[in-house]
Order: structure tokens, then C-alpha cells, then sequence
């Protein structure tokens, strides 16, 4: 018995969550455009960076899903006031229970399972560490 081939959703879903956070105008207006994979050298605060996912297929005959971890960060730099509870607010308000416009990987649900504001050894930068639950259905695309 063979299972079918497996769609890895991991780049449709970094490019979808991207483009959901690029088009909201209040998130814009709080990190001008900053969506990054990876943090730069030398970055401007706030910003957002779509970090590790986890991919865990569902094996079964004729099923091409998966339950995907996802985890975006916030970092921001204390000045006056700390925005990354605003900046992670407005991410987790924009992708828990929402809709996801995929390509390939039939997204069925994103849900938030944790968030964590964090202050970094530096004493300067701010973190807030969002994960989220995705599950994908290619054959439901």
C-alpha cells in the first residue's frame, strides 16, 4: 500500500501569512513594512520575522494534510514605550481564526496556541514569540 504524495505547506503558508500582514494598513503603520525571515544586521524597531514552522503530516490513504507550527516575532527596542504587545496583538489579530489565502495547501483553521512577552538578556530589546497552529488539506484546496 502506497499513501499518496505529501504537500509540504510550509513555503504556501509563509507567503500567505506574509501577504495577510503586509495588507493590513494598522500593522503597517506600527512596523512600516518590516516582515522579515530573519532578523537584519542592522534593523529599525519595531519589526515582525516569520520564524520556524514545524510540519507534522497526516499520513493516511488519501489524505495530503498536515498540522503546521508556525512562530512569528516581534522585536522592538524600548524607547519610550514598549510595542511589541501592540505590534503582537495586531498579528494575533489578524491571523487567529482567520481565513488564509493559499496557493497549494488548503488551509483549514489557524489558531494561536500560545504567546509569550519577553524582555532579552540586553535589557534593551523586547520579544514577543507568537505560535500558531495551522492545519492543511491540499485535497480540500
Amino acid at each position: 500500500l502506497r499513501l499518496m504524495a505529501f504537500t509540504d505547506p510550509a513555503a504556501d503558508l509563509w507567503a500567505a501569512i506574509e501577504a495577510k500582514l503586509r495588507s493590513d494598513q494598522a500593522l503597517s503603520a506600527l512596523i512600516d513594512g518590516r516582515i522579515f525571515d530573519r532578523v537584519p544586521a542592522k534593523p529599525d524597531y519595531p519589526l515582525v520575522t516569520i520564524g520556524n514552522m514545524q510540519v507534522i503530516p497526516e499520513s493516511a490513504d488519501g489524505v495530503d494534510a498536515a498540522e503546521t507550527a508556525v512562530t512569528i516575532h516581534v522585536w522592538d527596542q524600548f524607547k519610550q514605550v514598549d510595542k511589541s504587545r501592540q505590534v503582537g496583538g495586531a498579528v494575533i489579530n489578524l491571523l487567529h481564526d482567520e481565513q488564509l489565502q493559499t496557493v497549494s495547501s488548503g488551509t483549514q483553521s489557524v489558531l494561536l496556541e500560545s504567546a509569550s512577552y519577553l524582555r532579552d538578556p540586553d535589557g534593551v530589546t523586547n520579544h514577543a514569540v507568537l505560535t500558531f497552529s495551522v492545519l492543511t488539506d491540499a485535497n480540500a484546496f
